[in-house]
């Protein structure tokens, strides 16, 4: 039987002193282990702890980090690596953390600020975020990017940037990945094309079924503009089908905005209802006074409508249906209805709409102008 050489033991190994207690007067015995690799225990209580290398690691779990041996040749530093084999036979990590069961493990080439949280996690490339049970890039390595959720590994990844996975729901940003049969809100991802409810989407976001933005007047839509204080808005040409016809907003070759109906069925009709009417230009004049005149718009080839109403006599009301045609640059009013004889409209040598007062006193008019222009 072998003596243990109870001297050493306490030379080596234990190292009892004692502490003066100033507030309660009394010494305390205080017992340091030092020069021991491995110690065996079922709980160990500890008021503090201070665990960590010469390279500021910090391994915390089974097999969790390198072994003591290769501690300083892995160049591992400033990493925090907690959980059973969390970070294990890593080298050229720094100032990163990984959490779980083997997260992290395996992780070379240089990872730097990366957070990798989760079962069997990875750990490479620089700035990245890895949430979830086997999440990660697979083969590659890139940087400043977040993934959340569990089972995402993305092949063809190298040196991308900037990119954010939540899932395996939604991707965004530009590389080419290989996601299987993962699926993006209710819908997948094909050729870098993102559908919602949609199985085989063609545009780079195709959305199959209806979408809310915002609870209130507050919220809003802006598409290729800033939504203001409209619930949608939009800068570009826009196409509204319900089934039964289309309304297209476009313009024509001369930057003319052009305003479709169309019918779903050559056999149908599109119409147009406005309740209380409508107008293309609305206005109120200053005084016109006895003999004078007022402009008041610009004819357009083809069809005019004109109304005038004398705001201090509402009985002194008229319209006035006008046919022009173009001659050179000159508008030609070719035919108009009759009006009453206080109120005249006429053109002027130009394009201009004047209304005349032949009426005693100086009067006010509101009018409205709408046009049936011709192209």
């Amino acid at each position: 039987m072998s003596t243990i050489n109870v001297q050493n033991l306490l030379s080596n190994v234990f190292h009892p002193t004692y502490v003066y207690d100033t507030v309660n007067r009394v010494f305390k015995t205080n017992l340091e282990l030092i020069n021991v690799d491995t110690i065996s225990a079922n709980k160990v209580s500890s008021f503090f702890a201070s665990i960590g290398d010469s390279q500021c690691n910090v391994y915390v779990g089974i097999g969790s980090g390198n072994a003591y041996s290769t501690m300083v040749s892995s160049s591992n530093s400033n990493t925090t690596f907690v959980g059973p084999g969390a970070g294990n036979t890593t080298s050229n990590v720094r100032n990163s953390v990984f959490i779980g069961y083997n997260a992290g493990q395996n992780s070379t080439g240089g990872s730097s600020n990366t957070i990798a949280i989760g079962t069997s996690t990875d750990g490479d490339g620089t700035k990245n975020i890895y949430i979830g049970a086997n999440t990660g890039v697979s083969n590659s390595i890139g940087s400043n990017n977040i993934f959340i959720g569990h089972d995402i590994t993305v092949t063809n990844f190298t040196n991308n940037t900037n990119q954010f996975l939540l899932g395996p729901l939604v991707k965004t940003g530009g590389y080419t990945s290989n996601l299987d049969s993962n699926y993006l809100l209710g819908g997948s991802l094909t050729n870098n094309c993102l559908g919602i409810n949609l199985s085989n989407p063609t545009y780079t976001l195709d959305v199959n079924g209806y979408a809310r933005i915002g609870t209130n007047q507050i919220g809003g839509l802006g598409i290729n503009t800033n939504p203001l204080d409209y619930t949608l808005n939009v800068n570009g040409d826009m196409r509204v089908s319900d089934g039964y016809g289309t309304m297209t907003f476009t313009h024509d070759s001369n930057s003319n905005s052009v305003t479709t109906i169309t019918p779903a069925l050559s056999t149908k009709t599109a119409t147009l209802q406005v309740n209380d009417g409508f107008f293309s230009v609305s206005g109120t004049t200053g005084t016109v006074g006895a003999g004078s005149t007022s402009n008041i718009g610009v004819w357009k080839k083809g069809i005019t409508m004109i109304s005038v109403q004398d705001i201090s006599n509402y009985s002194n009301f008229g319209s006035r249906l006008a046919m022009v045609t173009l001659s050179n640059t000159t508008y030609i009013v070719t035919s108009m209805s009759s009006i009453n004889s206080n109120l005249t409209i006429s053109n002027d040598s130009t394009s201009n709409i004047i209304l005349s007062n032949s009426g005693g006193v100086g009067r006010s008019y509101t009018y409205s102008i709408t046009y049936f222009p011709l192209p």
